[in-house]
């Protein structure tokens, strides 16, 4: 396993057990619907980047100018992540505030990890 992959799994594995552990301590100790959905949604993203840190765990890793436009790809996405928190923020409702924050925080840290790994990758191309 080459160290990028290893730093990649290691650093949404880590990200993943954050949320869920936040989650699970948040939605014992909040009562306000705003802090429960967004507790709620933080540990949905937790379930949701394990998830993806087993599979790509799981797989043999990919060479660097095969990882580089996943990566990439990743990257817009995190931004369309980003813009739709923003949207839902701006709603009346506090469960899609919550929401809204929850993926605002998730979008914004899953873009700096891919923009990390993406230019990792594209220096050793």
């Amino acid at each position: 396993m080459n160290e990028i992959h290893q730093h990649l799994v290691a650093g949404l594995f880590l990200w993943s057990l954050l949320s869920l552990g936040g989650a699970t301590v948040g939605l014992y100790t909040r009562d306000s619907e705003f802090w429960r959905s967004f507790w709620f949604m933080t540990g949905l993203w937790g379930l949701v980047d394990g998830g993806i840190a087993w599979y790509v765990l799981v797989r043999p890793p990919l060479p660097p100018a095969e990882l580089a436009p996943i990566l990439h790809v990743n990257c817009r996405l995190d931004l369309l992540y980003i813009l739709t928190a923003v949207f839902l923020m701006t709603r009346a409702a506090p469960r899609l505030r919550g929401f809204g924050l929850a993926i605002l925080i998730q979008g914004t840290f899953l873009l700096a990890f891919d923009v990390f790994f993406w230019r990792r990758c594209a220096a050793i191309e």
